[in-house]
């Protein structure tokens, strides 16, 4: 059976770049039927670049959101198959043949490894250092259980009737490709991981590029695991998200117990232990890593991975408390979209449930330190205390602000009557 394919490339500015994609899509082995480029919001010659490679289509939108210009190709694609690349991306040669072979076998949707189209710097290596270690472990092991965390946007491959079955692509996150994802995911639908097929892409190559995009990563994330919260009572579910989540709260384990350890001069024997587990995970993942690209390349990346693997893990956690508990949702659309951040307002009824259990804490924690006459519980107490105060004053405030402005739409109205 040979799959129709339609390659769908949403893009953003990316004059520099959508014309070797366009080329490199067209001068794939396998036979492109469809040809579709979305440019949103652009400020530059996307759109004109992209007809001059030979897009079949280009449609022009003013979007700002990725689900939203993917789905509005949707109606125009005939083909069996939808191909997918981000604009600043370049599939290698038989990539799009690899990860069609897989749909033929069964599958409803996969995608391709990545590595980054930039030869060296600090960031690339880092990157290239954490694409490799995914395609050689996570990705695999995800895979295996049968539920692949992201399909990556920056190349997949789904069945048009698939996409079309689950209502189109989801939107309403800041990360599309795990919106995707989880909905095929809901559905029941097989994903898989083609591994042999490689894409490359353009990835930050300085810090403020890099902090401009992680924040978003973190955040999808975790908005995509609120929205299918169901799902992760699955086995395979709890696989794949409960080990990336263990993996985070236990580093912040070791750093208290290391932490505390130095404090008090104690258990001091444990570092040792520490330092053999370090060179064993060091070795592993070096091994894992030069499978992919090399001993250079995992040697020169290994330093830059783990520097930043902290701040990423930082921005993860920050990420989770903000999302979850304090209900506040980052809503900006990329980093390079020149829209500024913008994060959505805690409501008032989850600001009064952390007064209640703050000062439930305050309490609690006053009555221990009392009776084990301990200034630091004592001291947690008055911090919990002025922490629901906080929380309790914030909503008295803006239930002023409220009422304030229900006052004044009511003057206009009687304004107007008047």
């Amino acid at each position: 059976m040979n799959l129709t394919v339609a390659v769908l490339v949403p893009a953003h500015n990316e004059e520099t770049t959508i014309g070797e994609l366009v080329r490199a899509c067209l001068e794939q082995p396998y036979p492109i039927e469809q040809l579709i480029v979305v440019a949103d919001s652009c400020k530059d010659r996307t759109a004109e670049v992209a007809r001059e490679a030979g897009a079949t289509l280009v449609l022009e939108t003013r979007y700002a959101d990725k689900a939203a210009n993917q789905n509005e190709a949707l109606p125009y694609i005939t083909a069996d198959v939808i191909v997918g690349f981000d604009g600043d991306s370049k599939p290698t040669p038989d990539c799009i043949r690899l990860m069609v072979e897989d749909l033929e076998k069964g599958y409803d949707a996969t995608c391709s490894s990545i590595l980054p189209l930039q030869d060296t710097g600090f960031f690339i290596e880092a990157r290239r250092f954490a694409y490799s270690l995914g395609a050689m472990w996570w990705r695999l092991c995800q895979r295996q259980v049968g539920r692949i965390q992201v399909l990556t946007g920056a190349s997949y491959a789904f069945r048009t009737d698939v996409v079309r079955a689950v209502g189109g692509f989801p939107n309403g996150l800041i990360s599309a490709d795990m919106d995707i994802t989880w909905k095929l995911h809901e559905g029941g639908y097989k994903t898989w991981y083609t591994s042999k097929a490689l894409t490359l892409t353009v990835d930050p190559e300085t810090w403020v590029e890099y902090k401009a995009q992680m924040p978003r990563w973190a955040a999808g994330y975790f908005q995509n695991v609120a929205r299918y919260r169901r799902l992760m009572l699955n086995w395979r579910s709890l696989l794949t998200v409960g080990t990336a989540m263990f993996d985070l709260v236990t580093l912040w384990w070791w750093v208290v117990v290391v932490l505390y350890s130095l404090a008090t001069w104690q258990h001091l024997s444990m570092f040792r232990y520490m330092g053999y587990w370090f060179a064993g995970h060091t070795v592993l993942t070096m091994f894992l890593v030069s499978r992919v690209v090399g001993w250079k390349k995992a040697a020169l990346g290994f330093a830059p991975y783990t520097l930043l693997n902290f701040y990423n893990k930082y921005l993860y956690t920050k990420s989770m408390f903000r999302e979850w508990l304090l209900g506040r949702h980052y809503t900006a659309w990329t980093g390079r979209s020149g829209r500024a951040v913008e994060i959505s307002p805690m409501s008032s009824r989850r600001k009064q449930a952390f007064s209640v259990a703050l000062l439930s804490a305050s309490v609690v924690l006053a009555g221990f330190g009392a009776f084990a006459q301990s200034p630091l519980l004592v001291a947690l107490a008055s911090a919990a205390g002025l922490g629901g105060v906080a929380f309790l004053l914030g909503v008295l405030q803006a239930s002023r602000g409220r009422h304030k402005a229900m006052k004044a739409r009511e003057a206009e109205k009687d304004k107007v009557y008047a």
